[in-house]
């Protein structure tokens, strides 16, 4: 996945099932330690911008916790950061019985 990408379709839906305006939404999103403007939300909602994996993921887990109030699921996806993906790589290489540092056979 690119460093930053456009709003995914899921997380559309998630908002908009939420039926959380905009500026509680991103109240919400600041209070999880989002750090994007609100222009920036509108933006990225709208289809016009896009947003890191750990940006998207905030606003994701806001809205998420709007949809538990309301007794729904979770909806919006959360995108892998890549710090995650570079933590399991060497393994993925190696294999998960080598021990770190060797050779892979």
């Amino acid at each position: 996945m690119p460093a930053s990408a456009a709003i995914c379709p899921l997380t559309l839906i998630a908002w908009r099932l939420s039926a959380v305006p905009a500026r509680d939404l991103w109240a919400d999103y600041t209070a999880l330690g989002g750090s994007r403007p609100r222009a920036a939300l509108d933006g990225y909602l709208a289809g016009t911008a896009d947003w890191s994996a750990a940006k998207h993921n905030a606003l994701a887990q806001a809205l998420n916790e709007c949809l538990w109030d309301l007794g729904h699921a979770s909806l919006a996806p959360y995108r892998e950061l890549q710090d995650d993906r570079n933590s399991v790589t060497p393994q993925i290489q190696e294999g998960p019985d080598a021990p770190r540092g060797s050779e892979p056979s």
